[in-house]
């Protein structure tokens, strides 16, 4: 679905009636995730309150595999923004990994920081599976086809000479915590925290997230050097512990084609603190929203011109 301008006229009364005056909204499609994935709620949350403040922008959120394809939609001009890991801003760039056959992601422009998030693997207790090297043989949910979580899920066990040991499974994330709830599957791979399939597992069944060891976090850092050790709390999920698991940025991505005035007014009003709290409520995730400016453009693409106007007036930006 491509940005465009929607008119609409209003008849009042009869012929003779003067016309109503014409009013325009700007449709803006934007990507997320499938239902149970954290950048579906992020994303329905937004959206909402968007429409809701701001009525001459409507926000369509459209459900989709996940970062994957949100980016190469973005690309082909089918999405107008879209939640997308750094990592595949910036092999868009290139293009390598995911987009090595298809065009580059010249298009991206930056709107904001999303949050972090942590790639994990899940089990039920009394599994047998209490380290990552117990996944051989294992049948384990990667997420969806097309969605970031596959790639990095792929990551990880790659970095760690796993991935050919695993039986790999590509289902949504609602459906990969039924399969192991039901334990139909042995774990599930899941990025990003909290996620709403595991936190129904977590309270319904249990869930035990697996540990890295120090050296298998050194292997899976140093391979890919976009992830870095962060720390997932024991509030995420009940009765988890706090874990230490590798963490990606995930941003806020415009196709160069939207309106400058557009991504300034929905910064304007995304930031105001009472409506920052209502996107926290949709999701924890947008708590962490944020510029960061400079680690975005070392990705290679610059802010979009209504983040940078926005931005530099409220002296947020750094380059």
């Amino acid at each position: 679905m491509r940005l465009l301008a929607v008119t609409t006229a209003l008849a009042v009364g009869l012929a003779l009636a003067p016309p109503a005056a014409a009013q325009d909204k700007t449709e803006i499609a934007w990507g997320g995730s499938n239902p149970g994935g954290v950048m579906y709620y992020m994303v329905g949350s937004a959206g909402t309150i968007i429409s809701e403040k701001l009525p001459q922008y409507n926000i369509t959120q459209v459900t989709t595999g996940g970062s994957t394809e949100n980016a190469k939609r973005i690309i082909k001009g089918e999405l107008d923004m879209g939640i997308v890991y750094g990592a595949h801003v910036y092999m868009a760039q290139k293009p390598e990994g995911p987009f090595a056959s298809g065009d580059k992601g010249t298009m991206f422009r930056g709107v904001a920081k999303a949050y972090k998030g942590p790639t994990y693997f899940v089990t039920l207790p009394g599994s047998g599976i209490a380290t990552l090297p117990d996944l051989d043989g294992k049948t384990v949910a990667l997420g969806p086809p097309g969605s970031g979580t596959v790639f990095n899920c792929s990551n990880i066990l790659r970095a760690l000479g796993m991935l050919d040991k695993v039986t790999p499974r590509m289902m949504t994330f609602a459906d990969a915590g039924r399969a192991l709830g039901n334990k139909q599957i042995d774990a599930l791979c899941q990025s990003s925290a909290p996620a709403a399939a595991v936190k129904e597992l977590a309270e319904t069944r249990g869930a035990v997230v697996l540990a890295y060891s120090d050296q298998e976090m050194t292997k899976v850092t140093s391979t890919y050097p976009f992830y870095s050790k962060a720390t997932m709390p024991s509030t995420t999920y009940k009765g988890v512990p706090d874990v230490d698991l590798p963490y990606l940025t995930v941003y806020w991505v415009a196709h160069e084609r939207v309106p400058a005035k557009a991504v300034q007014d929905i910064l304007e009003l995304v930031y105001q603190p009472d409506v920052k709290k209502r996107l926290a409520d949709g999701h924890k995730a947008w708590a962490q929203m944020e510029p960061d400016t400079k680690n975005f453009l070392s990705l290679g693409v610059p802010m979009h011109p209504g983040a940078e106007t926005y931005y530099k007036a409220k002296g947020l930006w750094q380059d």
